[in-house]
């Protein structure tokens, strides 16, 4: 079949399978550079270089922020892909405004629409807006990149090139810095000695659940039977072993027996920095929270990178 009588719904389905696996790349790729960032800024608040270590923060703010648009635009396209048989079917501007605002399309299209323009490094997204540009027209293309009618605040939000505010880059930057194990002038030491006593709480409940284990067996073997009970207390040594709360990097050990229940932070990023884990009080003695400490070693982001490099070029292949 010639390419100019391919039906339009192909088209628009394959455009926004491409869209998406694209904008997957982006995130990966963007998270990557991310990670050496950080190791960056590190290395300069090791070498006391404060000053610029907050503008180097600022950038990477804005480039979380960045991340954080990918992901959106990821699922706008997800759910147009899913409703892309309804998509084909809106005759018109006034259709799409009258019969599809509660089913999230209006707010899909318009949004990724808008977006294509700041989020250059996916090109199918350009060619994403000029086939919704096709079906819809080119005023309806004028009124969104120049008015922004019907363009969500949330993405008009990420695409506003503003100043991070001063709060949350100290922070990014304390966060570094206890990450890294760096130091940093506004990191009191109030908050350093709460990082410590962590470790610490941490490294007492793995002591009171071994001693709980001992007891249990010395219990077992002096009642007289000759089969141990063991089986008869695994809900009570459950319910005394700890919770843990650990970084999205931390490593898990699977055979950590004294915690089966694993609670995983967020991933940090512009919206969750502020917002702290938050455990019930009723369960915060049972919680142990991992920070994980890490050294300033390139030679694993570098390969990640290159990596993810390579699997750019044979996708664009």
């Amino acid at each position: 079949m010639p390419p100019n009588q391919i039906p339009y719904q192909v088209k628009l389905k394959t455009c926004l399978r491409m869209c998406i696996q694209y904008l997957r790349y982006a995130q990966d790729k963007q998270q990557a550079l991310a990670k050496q960032y950080r190791r960056d800024v590190a290395q300069l608040l090791m070498a006391s270089k404060e000053q610029k270590a907050h503008y180097r923060v600022e950038t990477l703010i804005n480039d979380d922020i960045h991340v954080e648009l990918l992901e959106i635009l990821e699922l706008y396209c997800e759910l147009l892909l899913a409703r892309v048989s309804i998509l084909t079917s809106i005759k018109d501007e006034v259709d799409l405004l009258t019969n599809h605002i509660e089913d999230g399309i209006n707010e899909a299209v318009r949004a990724l629409v808008y977006a294509s323009l700041h989020a250059s490094e996916v090109k199918e997204l350009g060619q994403l807006r000029d086939l919704l540009t096709f079906k819809f027209g080119q005023d309806f293309l004028k009124v969104i990149l120049e008015e922004k009618v019907g363009v969500p605040d949330k993405v008009l939000k990420k695409c506003s090139p503003n100043l991070p505010p001063e709060d949350l880059v100290v922070l990014y930057l304390k966060e570094i810095s206890r990450t890294y194990d760096t130091p940093y002038s506004q990191l009191t030491d109030d908050e350093e000695e709460e990082e410590d006593e962590s470790v610490v709480d941490s490294e007492k409940t793995d002591d009171i659940n071994g001693d709980n284990e001992d007891q249990t067996d010395d219990e077992n073997g002096n009642n007289g039977n000759s089969v141990p009970k063991k089986n008869q207390s695994i809900s009570k040594q459950d319910d005394k072993k700890a919770i843990v709360a650990i970084d999205n990097d931390a490593a898990l050990d699977e055979n950590d027996e004294h915690t089966p229940i694993t609670v995983r932070k967020p991933r940090q990023n512009s919206e969750t920095m502020k917002k702290d884990l938050i455990i019930p009080k009723e369960i915060k003695k049972d919680v142990k929270i991992v920070h994980q400490k890490k050294k300033l070693d390139n030679k694993n982001e570098d390969t990640e990178l290159e990596d993810l490099k390579k699997r750019f070029a044979a996708l664009r292949r």
